[in-house]
Formats: structure tokens, sequence, C-alpha cells
């Protein structure tokens, strides 16, 4: 039999296995359901608490010793394509080859995709995807092995240096004794029962690490004893060097993060923010921060967003992709560029090519090479005047007052509002003589749809300027454009006269900053806030504010801050 044949067969075993363990993994910390021994890389300690952290509310007094959970989860789709690229230097698998994440757009969602439990299919799919990427390295086992066997006899001490070398970095922390055993192990099995050849053995060997617990959660505990202060638990180095990994970078620690994991040189703020300051300096910062800004205002999902094709006859799937990369680029040029909170909300540069350079009105640019461009500041300025977002919030054959004002009162504020009553009726159509905004005027006088309305309404008429896809307009219906309109911003109540005016107020509130550095920590964590996580909140929050609005120290206060590196105690932990 082939050495193929005969991985094949192994294989065939890993799915019984494999696939058992990745969707009980989650049953170790977040209930029962499923029995045994989670496999050759699971983790060896408990330190993650289970729950999803809260509602969305801050609330309650603020703890500046507290610290909020640290849920059990696996890698998301990004994170594991981002991974397998500086581990494997892999390239080939694509989004649709594992699994994807939620992306809720419901009222008062979760801002950021979050990973679901690996279910039994899912767990088929991050099979198919270790075997290819294994497949894959056989060509080039010589950059990840650590030695070269002169002979047979070597080879086993080859694989142990192998284990020892490569296991640390696929699990992102030390291996314990248990994992050494256990790949040890198959290792032999592989060698013995399967007759396969050392690369044969090595390469089941890297299969099956792919498929463990161990790499696909985030199960990178330090071993040794939780530390605990006070009422909560301090990460260790290599939990934190992964969450700052993850958090930056959407990947696996770097060379310089293992190496301050291994000196212990991140328990402490100031060595935490020195690593904050070198991974915001590398290139793998801006998609980040791109990831964020994409997320954060749904910008993400406007390849599905359908537009009538008789009202925009431009609108495509390039478009969609133009108006997302812009989008990305601009969000990630203003936090690692300037760093101020003011270009993001009001800045009037950007890069555009020549479909988008039509959509905007701008002169001069041609080709799909997107160039740099100054917008006419009356017309456009800053990330809620773009393209992208107000595609995403405009309606199929217009602009959405509602969809807008919603986006910027749950995103931008923070608020929360009820679901809407299932017997609310639609506006009228757009119709000759009438403007979106008299529309949804006269749409607001329905008893059933006042209360959250007369939130969203007088917000999303500032940006009436801009039809459905973000071109800019005068008229409406051949009738002069209203963007006047109305927001309650810090207690108050607050008039502009368009979009540009409502931006400017955005940038200047601080209840806007604080949400901004709200929704920061949430990506961070990846779950809601509670008000075990107030504390830190607010001490990003005065970071932000003392430095000058400066994207860059939020993004820092976030990372020192206390719910960033300690985590509440799981539901039955004894601590020492």
């Amino acid at each position: 039999m082939s050495d193929s044949s005969k991985i094949a067969n192994i294989r065939s075993v890993f799915r019984g296995s494999a696939a058992g363990a990745l969707v009980c993994a989650a049953a170790v910390v977040f209930g029962p359901g499923c029995t045994g021994k989670i496999g050759a890389g699971g983790g060896s300690g408990t330190g993650a608490s289970s729950g999803t952290g809260g509602t969305g509310a801050s609330t309650g007094t603020a703890d500046p010793a507290a610290a909020g959970l640290l849920p059990l989860r696996r890698l998301t789709s990004r994170e594991y394509l981002n991974t397998v690229r500086d581990l494997l230097s892999d390239t080939t698998l694509g989004v649709a080859d594992v699994p994807g994440e939620s992306d809720d757009l419901s009222n008062n969602a979760f801002p950021f995709r979050q990973p679901n439990v690996i279910g039994t299919l899912d767990a088929g799919n991050l099979q198919a995807a270790a075997e290819a990427l294994a497949t894959n390295i056989t060509t080039k086992l010589s950059t990840v092995l650590p030695c070269t066997p002169a002979n047979a006899a070597a080879e086993a001490g080859c694989a142990s240096q192998f284990i020892a070398t490569f296991g640390p970095k696929i699990y992102r922390r030390p291996l314990g004794t248990t994992e050494v055993s256990n790949l040890t192990a198959l290792y032999q099995t592989a060698r013995t029962t399967l007759a396969l050849d050392f690369n044969g053995a090595i390469d089941v060997l890297i299969e099956a690490m792919l498929q463990s617990p161990g790499f696909v959660y985030h199960w990178e505990m330090d071993p040794g004893a939780a530390i605990k202060d006070g009422n909560v638990v301090q990460l260790g180095d290599y939990q934190i060097a992964n969450r700052l990994s993850y958090f930056l970078w959407g990947t696996m620690p770097d060379a310089a993060l293992f190496t301050a994991a291994a000196g212990g040189q991140l328990a402490t703020v100031d060595g935490v923010q020195t690593q904050v300051e070198r991974m915001l300096a590398d290139s793998k910062a801006q998609d980040m921060v791109a990831d964020f800004i994409d997320d954060w205002l749904d910008v993400n999902v406007i390849s599905s967003r359908p537009k009538d094709p008789t009202i925009y006859s431009m609108w495509n799937q390039d478009l969609a992709t133009d108006m997302e990369n812009e989008f990305r680029s601009y969000g990630s040029g203003a936090v690692l560029g300037t760093g101020l909170f003011s270009d993001l909300l009001t800045g009037t540069k950007s890069s555009v090519n020549q479909a988008l350079a039509t959509i905007y009105g701008v002169t001069g640019v041609t080709g799909t090479t997107p160039k740099p461009v100054t917008f006419d500041s009356t017309q456009r300025g800053g990330l809620l005047t773009l393209a992208g977002f107000l595609t995403v919030t405009g309606a199929t054959d217009g602009s959405s007052p509602v969809r807008r004002g919603h986006a910027v009162l749950t995103r931008l504020l923070c608020n929360t509002l009820p679901n809407p009553p299932a017997n609310v009726p639609p506006p009228q159509p757009p119709m000759a003589g009438l403007t979106t905004r008299q529309r949804f005027l006269a749409h607001d006088q329905n008893a059933c749809t006042g209360a959250c309305h007369s939130a969203m309404d007088p917000i999303g008429f500032g940006f009436e300027h801009y039809d459905g896809i973000g071109q800019y307009r005068t008229t409406d219906q051949s009738l002069p454009v209203d963007a006047s309109g109305s927001i309650v911003l810090d207690g108050q109540t607050q008039t502009f006269n368009d979009a540009l005016g409502l931006a400017t107020m955005l940038a200047a509130s601080p209840q806007v900053q604080a949400c901004f550095a709200t929704q920061w920590m949430r990506y961070a964590l990846n779950r809601w806030d509670s008000s075990a996580d107030l504390a830190s909140i607010q001490g990003a929050t005065a970071t932000f504010q003392a430095d000058g609005l400066n994207m860059r120290d939020l993004i820092a206060g976030v990372a020192t801050s206390r719910t960033f590196r300690y985590r509440a105690p799981a539901t039955g932990e004894v601590l020492p």
C-alpha cells in the first residue's frame, strides 16, 4: 500500500474522532453534552470563563479591580486563514473552506463577527482544510522541520525535535507533558501500525494538530496554576501574547511576542505597552483596523445589498467591492495615519478609482487603480459620507433615514432600541411630488412607529443629500433636499444642517468618544461588555480623551486595560 493510501486510511479514523473532539470542545466550558478526552492538542487547564459577557449595557458601579469573562471560542475564519498563512506560508484556502461566523444585522445586534460553536458539518470542513494544508506542506517539509535525519536511527529524535519546536507554534503556547506524549505516540503509530515513512508520519502529525482543539480554539493557557489577584485571575504571558496578536494583527504571535511571553515580559502594563507600540507600526495592523471599521458599520455586507437596476444602473459587485475597499482603506489610514478621531469622522482625503470617482462626481480619475483625491468639503467629509456606508444604509430604491439614523444611534452612540412591533406599516413608496423626508415624516405619525422613529429619523434626515448609493444630490423627486435634523447628544438636543454638521458634532461629543472606546473593547474581547468591564472602558476612554483623541492611544488603552489582561473565574473554578 502506498503512503498516500495509508494516510487516507488514517484520515478516515480522524473523521470519526477529531470531529467529535472539535464538536465537544466547547462543552468543557459551555456546558454538558460531551464526555471523554479531547485528544491530542487539547488544553490542559480550565482557564476560560463561560457566558457571553452581558447584553451590551455597561451599567452599575465601576470596580477598578474587576475584569470580565473570558469565553472559550474558536478561531474566526479570518484568524484561521491568517494563522495558517503565517504558520505554514499557505494561502491556498479561502473563507468558504472554513467555518464562518454569525453576522447578525438585527436590531441591537453585536457589532462584530462572532464564531459559533463547532457543529458536525463545521468539523468536517475543518477536517478537509487540515487535510489540504497537510498535503500542501509535504512538498516543503524542510520549512517546518528543525532537522534532517541522516539515517533511520535519527528519525525518532528528529520527530521529537519537531514536536518540541513546531508544537508550541501551532498551539501558540508551550505543550504539556501529556500533549507531547500523545503526539509522540501518534508518530510511532504512523511509523509502525500504518508503516509510513518519516515524511508521511510528520504529515500525519501536522494534520492531527491542525484538527485539534488546541489549534482551532483559543486555548492558549500558560502552564502552571492560575494566578489569583483579588477576585480575578491574571492572564498568563502566552494568553496575553495571543490576545494581543489576535486583537492587533488577527493572527498568531510572531517570534518577538513568543520571546516576550517566554521571558515573562507581558505581565506588566509597560511590557504590554511596548508590544502594542511595536505591533501598531507593523503593516499587519492595517488589516486589523480595516476589519474593525468594516464590521463596526456593517460595510462588510455591502455585496449583499440589492439595488434597483432601473434606478442605479451602475450598481454591480465590482462597484460594491470598490466601495468596501475604499471604506477599509480610509479607516485604516485615519487610525494609523494622524490617528485623530476628527479625521475619521470629518476628513476629506480618500483614494478612489474611476468607478467611485463617478459616484462622487470627482473628475480627472481614470482606470481601476485608486488614486488620491480631496472631496469637496461642502459636500462630503468623513467615514459617514463615504459611498460604502451610505450604500449599506440606503434602501433598494433610494435613501433611508431610518437605517442611517439607526446606524448612528447604535454604532456611534451605543444606544439600544426596542424591537419594532409586528404591525409597523411601511412608508409610502417613492413617488413624484413627495420627497423621502416627507414620506418618512408622514410615516412617523403612525402610533406604532413614533417611539423609535422619532429617535432615528431626525438623525437620518441629515443624510438626505445622498441617494441609495451615496451620490450627492440637491433635489429629491425634483424638490429641494432638506437635510436638517436633530440628535440627542450628551444629554441635550442639538440641531444640524446636514451630515457634515452632524459629523462635526459626533466627533466632538464625549458620548460618541466613550462609545467608540466601548466598541474597540467589544472588538478586542469579542463579546458584549458587562459591568465588570466598566472601569476598564472608562479608563481607556479617559486615555483617549486626555491624549487629544488619538485613536492609537485608545487602542493601547484597551490592550493595557485590566479586563484585557485579567479574567473573572470560571464557574466552579477553584483558585489557589
